[in-house]
């Protein structure tokens, strides 16, 4: 029996900078509020609260002038908003651990839009760091395709209302191959002009139709790995945070592959029989996925299997 874990699994750069910042925090004071899952792993969160961070859904939550951590997927402008109504602000006791990444899809799209272009989003509706991206654009009437299977409904959007100049950004932890889909599935509807790429420096900004790369880099390396690992595999254990986007598209790339492939959130939920007659078995983890979780997940492999 062979297990392989992905080259690039688990932690990226943005979630532990996160982590770091959270903790070191914490360390320095009685009381941390962080709002919203700082990164979405459950144990991740559970582990920090062990460490005297409190988490907080709802922003009301927050008492007032309480060192305050925002979680890696970015926030709205009103986040800050309503923080510094609370005397809560940076430089003070506001410490901001969005990922840079997402800052730069922030900056991309304000950019497309001072520069004529409707913005379109490529994301998930309710997901924070597309929440944090729509209050650059239109706010909640920030047009967001969830699926690529919904091209239809862009053309509509796009003919109907007759823009001069339309651009796509995507937020960073969509799948890769389902960003190409949507825009080769939208220019088989459109004439003469179609969707042409925006590099990420954005110096030509005269094209009536463009889309611009905005899923990481990281995302993109777990994906390619996962492509990679399906393809060698007899089964593939995904191992990530119910509500983390990046794990959910792994576990969705394994199964169109046709591998058997089960998303997990921790050893605990492994079942001898998925491994019954298996000689290869793939395991990987989205980014907000601690090394010792896929570390206890291989051991427990090796222990029901031998």
């Amino acid at each position: 029996m062979e297990i392989k874990v992905a080259k690039h699994a688990g932690f990226c750069f943005g979630v532990k900078k996160a982590i770091e910042i959270a903790e070191e925090v914490a360390k320095n004071n009685d009381k941390t509020y962080v709002y919203g899952q700082l990164v979405h792993n459950e144990k991740v969160i559970s582990d920090l609260e062990k460490k005297g961070i409190i988490f907080v859904d709802n922003i009301n939550d927050v008492p007032q002038n309480a060192v305050t951590v925002l979680r890696a997927h970015g926030e709205p402008g009103t986040t800050y908003q309503i923080l510094e109504k609370k005397l809560i602000t940076k430089g003070k006791n506001l410490n901001d651990a969005t990922c840079p990444l997402v800052t730069l899809v922030h900056n991309v799209a304000i950019k497309l839009k001072s520069n004529g272009y409707e913005v379109i989003l490529f994301g998930k509706r309710n997901h924070p760091e597309a929440i944090g991206t729509s209050y650059h654009l239109k706010g909640n009437d920030t047009f967001i395709v969830e699926e690529p299977e919904q091209y239809r409904v862009v053309f509509d959007y796009i003919t109907e209302n007759k823009f001069e100049k339309v651009a796509i950004v995507s937020q960073t932890t969509m799948s890769v191959y389902g960003y190409q889909k949507l825009i080769e599935n939208i220019n088989s509807l459109l004439g003469n002009e179609k969707f042409e790429e925006i590099s990420l420096s954005l110096r030509n900004l005269d094209k009536k139709y463009g889309f611009v790369d905005t899923i990481c880099n990281p995302t993109k390396q777990r994906q390619s790995d996962t492509d990679e690992l399906a393809r060698e595999s007899e089964i593939v254990i995904v191992i990530g945070g119910k509500n983390s986007s990046n794990s959910k598209e792994l576990y969705a790339k394994c199964r169109e592959f046709g591998v058997e492939s089960y998303f997990i959130q921790s050893q605990e939920q492994l079942q001898k029989e998925w491994f019954s007659g298996k000689e290869k078995i793939g395991v990987t983890a989205g980014a907000s996925t601690p090394d010792y979780l896929i570390d206890e997940v291989v051991e427990r492999i090796r222990e029901i299997t031998s």
